[in-house]
């Protein structure tokens, strides 16, 4: 409680999930405004993990239906697995999600339980624990500052949220103006999840 962790820590986070473990592979999508790293991680058991690309490739596939016959198409949703995409941090004050979502990989991976289990086997999970990474940065910043600041004192407020917008880069989603819109989208395009789930939050 009243603690929250850097983008830059999470990733490192996830990088010794990648190294511990099998059942989970992640990387980079691209670079932030401000020259951060953006990461995927993908979860799920360990002879899915190994073959992530040949998956990737069948849901390509199903996309295109002039490439694809109606009997191929039977076929691959018969046989892929399907992604589960999990974003967080579209605006930098939803800190929830990020802080969930250095658990969630973990418990994925390591959990026997049947729910766990059935999770694993049947569905890869794609996370990218925040996307508004060079805000996210700065919300964290102001949050430790005003923890510094005699309790008298006015808090600080956060003093953008993303660089070049003033809410962050959800507004971005049409104009796709801003590198880590084109970043997701670009993502997006090339895993064709079939949820994406956003974990938005009020703050």
């Amino acid at each position: 409680p009243g603690e929250l962790t850097y983008a830059k820590d999470i990733q490192r986070y996830y990088e010794a999930l990648d190294k511990a473990s099998d059942r989970i592979t992640m990387w980079t999508i691209g670079k932030t405004e401000e020259g951060r790293d953006m990461v995927l991680l993908a979860v799920a058991d360990e002879a899915t993990i190994k073959q992530i690309d040949k998956y990737k490739g069948m849901l390509a596939s199903l996309t295109d239906p002039r490439k694809t016959t109606e009997e191929q198409a039977k076929e691959l949703i018969r046989t892929t697995k399907p992604i589960y995409w999990v974003t967080s941090g579209m605006h930098s004050g939803e800190t929830g999600g990020p802080e969930m979502l250095l658990e969630l990989p973990y418990r994925i991976a390591v959990e026997e339980t049947p729910f766990i289990q059935a999770i694993r086997n049947n569905v890869i999970t794609l996370i990218t624990p925040v996307i508004e990474v060079d805000g996210r940065e700065t919300h964290v910043d102001t949050c430790y500052c005003n923890k510094k600041r005699p309790a008298a004192e006015a808090r600080l407020p956060l003093m953008y949220w993303g660089k070049y917008v003033a809410h962050d880069n959800n507004r971005d989603g049409m104009a796709q103006a801003l590198a880590l819109t084109k970043n997701l989208m670009a993502a997006f395009l090339d895993w064709h999840p079939i949820v994406f789930h956003d974990l938005h939050e009020s703050v």
